[in-house]
């Protein structure tokens, strides 16, 4: 017999949108039930480089001015928001306020110039530097004051939690009508369900399968003495990320579209800027929406009222979990939020982002019918999987599913794991 719960409002995910959710949510007055597949914090969140962060090299992926500028805005207020968060938690998570860079050289001026000139269209206070020594070389730089970085698992870790927490427990299925949550040995019966598993879990309403993509970047830390004194980002899709912490340096990047990966080495390529060998090495996977901008909000349009989603980060999922988990409890509580409209998950694409979407909906079909005929095949939605030599894991190029060699689980959307 399945043990059978009634709660108020649930959330699926133990990650930072989840917790950062539950949290506000909590202050509201509202009963929360956090669900998480494994353990809380144990998932994509544990992997971030944790640059919090409005200079995100991708401004000119947003379509308008208007939505650029708003965008923006939410990102400034999230930074000062977890500020006061920490202080008002009194948080020991190695925060610190510090000068953002976006790098490149090259053929990458191009792009640097073109984001530059978006971001002071709407004033934005950077600054566009030529041939700037920064400790890894000589780039091109645009530069944002009052930026920050912390240490987001004790961050999490040390933030007020007076909601319930229920670990081990891997919803298999939500049924949207009856608000019902399945797992393989619990059914909960929830007024309101916010789904916050990075890659939503579920496939049809909503369409989250073909609106987004994932993308797996790599990370070391090294121990040094040397400081890089700021948060740095490549202009490049494929670049490098540097950041301090308490005992060396992040380095990151070597970006693709998860289970398209080409590189067998990129742990060692990393290593290589560093000169020294890495106290750990790890990778991160980030689900991607094409116009730039997160999901937040109901789940669909009609008949969801009470199912909402928080998802399609990119790479900045500190500041926009911020963002997002307002805007869901503002939802919840009757409240207008400003942000509502630019994240919400049933917008329609804009015309110039139109073409990204039909190319991966094309590129999915092709995984899925490559996976009926031959390889592995995701337990998702049957798209071959290819195995990544890096981390020694099936990866899965439609939606970034990731199970390790064995076939368990490490990353939704899958709900099951496949034996190979």
């Amino acid at each position: 017999m399945k043990e059978r719960l009634v709660r108020d409002t649930v959330i699926v995910g133990g990650g930072i949108a989840g917790v950062m959710c539950a949290y506000f949510l909590h202050q509201r007055g509202y009963k929360v039930t956090v669900i998480e597949a494994d353990k809380l914090l144990c998932g994509v969140t544990k992997d971030t480089t944790a640059h919090i962060n409005a200079l995100q090299a991708k401004y000119s992926d947003i379509p308008t001015k208007k939505k650029r500028r708003i965008y923006f805005q939410s990102q400034i207020e999230a930074v000062d928001g977890l500020e006061q968060i920490i202080k008002d938690n009194k948080i020991d998570c190695d925060f610190m306020r510090v000068q953002s860079y976006v790098f490149g050289q090259g053929h990458a001026v191009t792009d640097l110039r073109k984001e530059y000139e978006l971001l002071k269209q709407i004033n934005a206070d950077v600054i566009y530097k030529r041939s700037v020594d920064l400790p890894f070389g000589n780039y091109n730089t645009i530069s944002l004051e009052n930026q920050a970085r912390f240490d987001a698992v004790k961050f999490l870790h040390g933030l007020h939690k007076g909601f319930e927490i229920i670990e081990n427990t891997r919803i298999k299925k939500v049924c949207c009508i009856t608000k019902k949550l399945k797992s393989e040995n619990r059914i909960i019966k929830a007024k309101r369900i916010i789904i916050a598993t990075n890659f939503p879990i579920i496939n049809i309403r909503g369409l989250y399968a073909f609106k987004m993509y994932k993308s797996t970047s790599y990370a070391i830390a090294i121990e040094t003495d040397k400081r890089v004194d700021g948060i740095y980002n490549a202009i490049t899709g494929d670049g490098l990320t540097y950041r301090d912490t308490r005992d060396g340096i992040i380095i990151g990047g070597l970006d693709h579209r998860t289970g398209r990966h080409k590189c067998k080495n990129v742990y060692k390529q990393l290593s290589e800027q560093a000169s020294t060998e890495p106290l750990r090495a790890w990778c991160a996977n980030d689900c991607m929406t094409f116009d730039g901008i997160a999901y937040s909000g109901r789940l669909k349009r009609f008949f969801s009222r009470d199912i909402f989603v928080i998802t399609g980060f990119g790479k900045w999922g500190m500041t926009n979990s911020f963002v997002c988990g307002q805007i869901i409890a503002d939802l919840i509580d009757g409240k207008k939020n400003k942000y509502t409209r630019l994240f919400k998950p049933t917008r329609i694409l804009n015309v110039l982002v139109w073409h990204k979407f039909i190319l991966n909906a094309i590129l999915n079909v092709m995984n899925i019918l490559a996976g009926l005929l031959l390889g592995k095949r995701c337990p998702h939605m049957a798209c071959r999987m290819k195995f990544n030599h890096n981390t020694k894991t099936w990866d899965c190029p439609c939606h970034g599913s990731r199970l390790t060699k064995g076939g368990d689980i490490i990353t939704a959307p899958t709900v099951d794991a496949k034996k190979f």
